[in-house]
């Protein structure tokens, strides 16, 4: 029995389907070489947002033309000493790649891109140097047409825009955030602040990918990047805002000030109308005059005042999002000056980036062709290019995965599955047929089945697996010939480059989850050790973005991974909170005495060599040390009158309550 599809899906085959045959058509009739290549590019590139698939298109195009470029310029230069060249093209599919796993956006395509493509023109064409631009030329028309006749049929006929899925996703986090920031006002139970924040996290980095594709996109939200840019950094500061919120409140337990009650019913109240723009600026104001008057130096006084300032922060946050969200909706929305200058602006946050890990991979990358490559010329095999091809392909397809192994191997065992499918048509239908329209009916059955199960990310490897592999082991042509010793030889390259592929991956860039994990809260430990030695405070959300990416990839790991025992105490939450309170202090400290600041890079200095210690694999908990630093630090900041003091007192009581949870209160005084 078939899983239902809904109509989106049905449709992106139907519109993939056509797309491709449009391709081939086109490609038979223009005497192109190879006419396949464009109908399994169209295949690739179709995406099920109409604007991902201009953006992926664009990004096609210019690695097809770079890849082109440099099997252009490699392979006449070096076709005599084929090491020579097989050590080029190898370096060049690394060296792409690895820069490209630098950058997880749809921007990445390009190089990776450029990579694989100078293998796929670059090593057939060393019996025939000579016409390696001609050859370089077909791939670049045979790609480019298959790109447009893709976007053409997912622009024009039914098209679906990244816009209406990016404003419902936007929309549904902030309502997911309004009720986190409920949750927590009202005290609500652990267990569901903790669901609230985990997805949230994961949503926010989810949305700024989805936000890419958005100036390629045919809906008006196309007009409002920058606005959608604003509202996502808004997006990354609440995370650790609201988080924060929720440990001053469970460590006050309940707050018996009347006039700190009220205004905490006044911001539930607030959310609860929508978020209004006008009465934000009003809260914010009572917030700040409340955490501005000084009740004291107590443990419970000190936890107020904290508590108040990151309540302002996430009301301004909370309302200018919301006021975001609806300039989304009506272009002629009411901004203040300073968001609409903000909106105006946009720019892209960073991500979270791996640069030891991209050169393991774009190494493992270049040994694996180079072996194929040693495997062809050594054994003297006529149609062998196809290995390093394949090679080039399935490491760079899956390099940005924890462990790519058993990604690669369920893609050639669906590409194995699809040969006796390829075989049938060779041999049995395509020469019982004549005429185009006829191959277009034989095609259909596979080809919109296949369709089908690409826009479900679960299924989408497999059904590209099973497709790709029909359609080039097909290798369709304006003059049919079907010659099974070809047929086979062909194939068995591809598998050659499989089992390289699989085994260097295995052997030097494979990790497990908990491994990735690890490797994950190393960079963060090791991003807060920098943090706390640094002497200028970062912009708040750049700094949070990166964490905030970190989280959102750091959290199924930790879940897969389970509650083993080098996970015990792990919170990457609390981590991203000691990072944006570390931000806090450090705003706080040019204002300070000598004295002040001597008292404050103390504390730094020992939160500095915790989480060292942390990254170095050092399982400590902070020690009593640092509690009397932090303290001392707190005493000098809590009776200062510089007006950042607030600001650093909310950080270091941050600091407290996250390094020591269980601490004794803080003691405003020493005892003689």
């Amino acid at each position: 029995m078939f899983p239902k599809f809904d109509r989106h899906t049905l449709l992106f085959s139907a519109n993939s389907f056509a797309a491709a045959m449009l391709a081939l058509y086109i490609g038979f009739a223009l005497g192109l070489p190879r006419p396949y290549w464009a109908m399994t590019t169209a295949y690739i590139v179709s995406q099920p947002l109409a604007g991902a698939v201009r953006s992926k298109a664009v990004y096609r195009v210019l690695g097809t033309i770079l890849g082109a470029m440099a099997a252009v310029a490699l392979v006449p230069n070096l076709v005599n000493a084929p090491w020579l060249l097989s050590a080029a093209l190898s370096l060049w599919v690394g060296g792409c790649l690895t820069i490209s796993l630098l950058d997880r956006t749809p921007r990445s395509y390009v190089l990776m891109l450029a990579g694989y493509t100078a293998a796929i023109i670059g090593f057939p064409s060393v019996g025939q140097p000579g016409a390696i631009f001609d050859v370089a030329v077909s791939r670049v028309i045979e790609i480019g047409l298959g790109i447009l006749c893709a976007t053409l049929v997912h622009s024009l006929v039914f098209p679906r825009p990244v816009g209406a899925v990016l404003r419902h996703r936007l929309k549904s986090w902030l309502g997911e955030a309004d009720h986190w920031a409920l949750d927590v006002l009202r005290g609500e139970d652990a267990a569901a602040i903790a669901r609230d924040r985990r997805h949230l996290a994961a949503a926010a980095s989810e949305i700024q990918m989805l936000a890419t594709h958005l100036p390629f996109d045919t809906s008006r939200l196309r007009e409002t990047t920058g606005v959608v840019s604003a509202l996502h950094e808004r997006m990354l500061l609440l995370v650790p805002l609201l988080s924060g919120l929720a440990d001053r409140m469970e460590a006050l337990r309940e707050v018996r000030d009347n006039r700190v009650r009220a205004a905490l019913n006044a911001v539930a109240a607030w959310i609860e109308a929508g978020a209004p723009r006008d009465e934000a600026l009003d809260l914010i104001g009572r917030l700040e005059a409340l955490a501005a008057h000084r009740r004291g130096a107590s443990w419970s006084s000190l936890l107020i005042e904290s508590l108040l300032v990151r309540l302002s922060e996430a009301v301004r946050a909370l309302g200018e999002a919301h006021a975001l969200m609806s300039r989304l909706a009506d272009p002629d929305a009411p901004l203040s000056p300073e968001l609409d200058a903000a909106a105006r602006a946009g720019s892209q946050r960073p991500m979270h980036a791996d640069l030891p890990l991209a050169l393991l991979s774009g190494g493992a990358a270049a040994i694996a062709i180079l072996l194929s490559c040693a495997t062809w010329i050594l054994a003297g095999w006529g149609d062998g290019a196809v290995a390093p091809v394949m090679a080039a392909v399935f490491c760079c397809f899956f390099a940005a995965m924890d462990d790519p192994v058993p990604a690669i191997k369920n893609f050639g065992l669906y590409s194995l599955l699809s040969l006796p499918l390829a075989a049938v048509y060779m041999f049995a239908i395509l020469p019982a047929i004549d005429g185009f329209p006829m191959l277009v009916l034989a095609m259909a059955p596979p080809l919109l089945l296949l369709g089908l199960y690409i826009p479900n990310p679960a299924t989408m490897g497999s059904a590209l697996a099973v497709l790709m592999g029909f359609c080039n082991a097909m290798a369709l042509q304006e003059t049919f010939s079907a010659d099974f010793a070809g047929f086979l030889n062909g194939n068995l390259g591809q598998f050659v480059g499989l089992l390289f592929a699989i085994m260097v991956t295995a052997g030097l860039r494979s990790m497990g989850v908990d491994a990735s994990a690890r490797r994950l809260l190393v960079r963060t430990w090791k991003g807060l050790a920098r943090l706390s030695r640094a002497r200028q405070a970062p912009e708040p959300a750049a700094f949070a973005a990166t964490l905030v990416d970190r989280l959102g990839m750091l959290t199924p790991k930790l879940a897969q991974a389970g509650r083993g025992h080098d996970f015990v105490g792990v919170d990457a939450l609390r981590d991203l909170r000691v990072g944006m309170n570390l931000v806090a202090v450090q705003t706080a400290r040019p204002d300070l005495s000598p004295e002040g600041k001597a008292q404050l890079d103390a504390a730094l200095h020992g939160v500095g060599d915790h989480f060292a210690a942390l990254a170095a694999g050092e399982k400590r908990k902070p020690g009593e040390d640092l509690l009397a630093r932090i303290d001392t630090a707190l005493r000098g900041l809590s009776v200062a009158s510089a007006a950042s003091a607030v600001q650093g007192v909310s950080g270091l009581v941050g600091l407290r309550r996250n390094l020591f949870p269980e601490a004794p209160a803080f003691v405003p005084e020493v005892a003689q």
